[in-house]
C-alpha cells in the first residue's frame, strides 16, 4: 500500500455498525454478558470463522450478524461499539463517516427502540468530540419485515438521526412494499438512501424514481443500464439518466461485492467504468468485520484495480462528503478544514 493512501482524507457513507465490531470486543462483550453462542472465544479462530468465504452467497455471510447483534442488546455495549467504530475509522484517516444500523433488532433484551438509538447517538456525539471525525447515523428498516413505518417515524422523532434506509434481501421484497414509509420520509424531509444491489434489475428505478431516494446503497448494477459508443455514454432507461444527471451518489462497496460473488475480482467491478463515465461513485467498506477490510485497504484495492492517483481519491472524498446527510454547516466546515 502506498503511504499516501493511509494519510489521504477518506469518507465513508455505507458502513454497517453491527458489521464493524472489533473481534476482541465481540469476545469480551460475549464474556461479560454470558453470551454462549460464539463459535469460538479464541481471537484467531473466531476471526477466521468470520472472515469471508470467497464467492459465497450473501445469506451465508450473514451468519456472523447473529453474534454481533447478539452482544449489542444493552446500552453500554451499543455505545461502546459506536465509539470504537469512530475511533477505528478516525485512526484509519476517515474524516467523515455515516454509520447505519437497524434499531429494532437491538430490542430483544429489554431496550426500547429509542433507548437503542440514543445509545448510538451518544456514541456519535462523544466520538466526534474525542476523535477527529464528523459522523452521523442512519436507521435501517428491513425489506422482509413490515415495520418500516415504525422505523421511519423513529427517524422523525430523533432529530440527530441523519437518514433512513431499507436493507435486507432484495429478491421478492421490493422497495415498493414500503411506499408509505418512504412517503413519510419525503414529507418530513428525512434523507433517504436505499439498498439496491445487483440482484434485482429494476432496483435502481424503484429506489430513485419511485421512492425518491437521494442516494443508492451499492448500485453497481447500474452499469447494465448504460452503454458506451465512441466515448459517448448512452442511457438505456430513465433511472440511469436521472442518477447521472442529478449526481446521485452510488455507495459502491467493491470488496463486499466481490466476496458475495457479484464479481470475481475488484478489477472486474463496474466502479472503474462508472467513475470514468462521470457517475458520482463513492468508496465504502459495507462491513469492516465481516469483510476483514479497512477503509484504507478498500481505497487501495480500488487504486490498484483502476490505476487511480491521489487526486482521484481526494475528488471522491470531496464528492462523498458533499453527498453526506449531516447538517450542511458541519460538512462545509470539514471541507474548508481539508481545503478540498
Amino acid at each position: 500500500m502506498q503511504d499516501w493512501i493511509k494519510t489521504v482524507p477518506k469518507a465513508v457513507l455505507h458502513d454497517h455498525l453491527d458489521g464493524g465490531l472489533r473481534v476482541e470486543t465481540l469476545i469480551e462483550l460475549a464474556n461479560l454478558q454470558g453470551y454462549k453462542n460464539l463459535p469460538s472465544t479464541n481471537h484467531d479462530e473466531l476471526k477466521k470463522w468470520i472472515q469471508p468465504k470467497p464467492n459465497k452467497s450473501l445469506a451465508i455471510n450473514l451468519e456472523a450478524w447473529e453474534h454481533t447483534i447478539g452482544v449489542m442488546q444493552d446500552s453500554d455495549s451499543i455505545y461502546r461499539v459506536t465509539m470504537e467504530a469512530l475511533e477505528d475509522l478516525s485512526n484509519d484517516g476517515v474524516v467523515y463517516a455515516e454509520l447505519r444500523f437497524a434499531p429494532l433488532v437491538h430490542t430483544f433484551n429489554g431496550l426500547n427502540a429509542s433507548e437503542v438509538i440514543n445509545s448510538v447517538i451518544n456514541g456519535i456525539k462523544d466520538g466526534m468530540n474525542k476523535f477527529d471525525i464528523v459522523a452521523g447515523v442512519i436507521l435501517c428498516a428491513m425489506r422482509q419485515e413490515e415495520n418500516s413505518l415504525e422505523v421511519v417515524n423513529l427517524c422523525v422523532e430523533h432529530s440527530d438521526v441523519v437518514g433512513f434506509d431499507l436493507a435486507g434481501p432484495e429478491v421478492g421484497f421490493s422497495v415498493l412494499n414500503h411506499n408509505e414509509a418512504c412517503a413519510v420520509a419525503y414529507e418530513n424531509k428525512i434523507n433517504v438512501t436505499l439498498h439496491a444491489d445487483w440482484e434485482v434489475p429494476e432496483g435502481i428505478k424503484e429506489v430513485v424514481l419511485d421512492s425518491k431516494a437521494k442516494r443508492v446503497g451499492h448500485g453497481s448494477q447500474i452499469i447494465n443500464d448504460v452503454s458506451f459508443e465512441n466515448g459517448v455514454i448512452n442511457f438505456n432507461n430513465d433511472a440511469a439518466k436521472y442518477v447521472f444527471d442529478n449526481k446521485i451518489a452510488l455507495e459502491i462497496c467493491p470488496t463486499s461485492n466481490v466476496q458475495c460473488g457479484a464479481y470475481s475480482h475488484v478489477s472486474e467491478h463496474s466502479f472503474g467504468k462508472l467513475y470514468e463515465a462521470g457517475f458520482n461513485v463513492t468508496i465504502n467498506t459495507d462491513n469492516r468485520l465481516m469483510s476483514d477490510i479497512t477503509m484504507s485497504e478498500e481505497v487501495n484495492n480500488v487504486v490498484e484495480a483502476f490505476n487511480l492517483i491521489e487526486k482521484d481519491i481526494i475528488k471522491i472524498t470531496k464528492n462523498t462528503i458533499e453527498a453526506g446527510f449531516v447538517k450542511p454547516d458541519l460538512k462545509n466546515r470539514l471541507l474548508e478544514k481539508l481545503s478540498i
